[in-house]
């Protein structure tokens, strides 16, 4: 629970920051820039980037072996991966817009186990084993919904800053059970074989804020200048960061999972 309300401060702060980045131009009036209202009622991207911030998550999980109470606890890193993203925006009024968003990440990550497993002949006297499970997949896909406020400095040249709530579907791949083989008589060692994993899926409200920066210039390129729908075609930089958090079952409790986080994506954007 404390980590979602850390969460959410942070995305408080980033959503305040952009409230008083765009209200800068209204506080500063014609002195410093003008703030332009957009010309377009419409506007679409699609995009495809970098999820570059890491994280991790433990697990532990108790099983029965030899009459005794054994146990393996998961340590999951979470690297970085790609994201795909799109979405659509219009419009209401003035510099005001609203948008709906879908991003997509993904990654294959590893995991770092630890075992202690019972004796079968000696009650406690549990034997110890360290392994690496990989190929673990985490998949987030994100739905935001957003408000803007949009500036158009001039005609090519347009930055947007955003935020609103998140609906976050994750899927993670857990090990839900580590393999050994004996070594020797007494059995005083154990060697880690391999294990088995499940897939759990939940679903969890977030929380959004970004800035986008669009250039609308291809018809300026030779060749393309003659193409008057060009004007209408343009490339854009988004910079996103997603906060929200999922109660995972990983062994005996559920532990909270960190979603989310920084997302960059490039690409293109179509007004209308």
């Amino acid at each position: 629970m404390s980590r979602l309300v850390i969460t959410i401060r942070t995305a408080r702060r980033l959503l305040l920051g952009a409230l008083a980045l765009f209200a800068a131009p209204t506080l500063l009036g014609d002195v410093a820039f003008a703030q332009g209202r957009p010309t377009e009622r419409i506007t679409a991207r699609i995009d495809g980037g970098w999820r570059p911030a890491a994280r991790t998550f433990v697990g532990t999980t108790t099983f029965e072996a030899f009459s005794e109470l054994g146990n393996f606890e998961a340590d999951y890193e979470i690297r970085q991966g790609v994201v795909i993203d799109g979405g659509i925006s219009f419009l209401l009024w003035r510099n005001l817009a609203v948008g709906l968003d879908v991003s997509s990440y993904s990654s294959i990550n590893p995991a770092r186990l630890n075992t202690e497993l019972p004796h079968p002949f000696f009650f406690d006297l549990p034997r110890t084993s360290s392994g690496v499970a990989g190929g673990l997949r985490r998949e987030e896909l994100g739905v935001h919904l957003r408000a803007l406020w949009v500036t158009q400095f001039n005609d090519w040249l347009v930055v947007s800053f955003s935020g609103g709530p998140s609906l976050i579907n994750a899927r993670q791949d857990l090990v839900s059970a580590v393999r050994h083989r004996e070594v020797g008589f007494p059995f005083g060692d154990v060697l880690f074989e391999g294990h088995s994993q499940t897939t759990q899926s939940e679903n969890a409200l977030g929380v959004n804020a970004g800035i986008d920066v669009d250039a609308y210039v291809l018809h300026r390129i030779p060749g393309l200048s003659g193409i008057e729908t060009m004007r209408q075609v343009g490339l854009g930089v988004l910079f996103r960061y997603v906060s929200g958090s999922a109660d995972l079952q990983v062994g005996d409790s559920p532990i909270s999972v960190d979603l989310g986080g920084l997302q960059v994506t490039t690409g293109i954007r179509f007004r209308f």
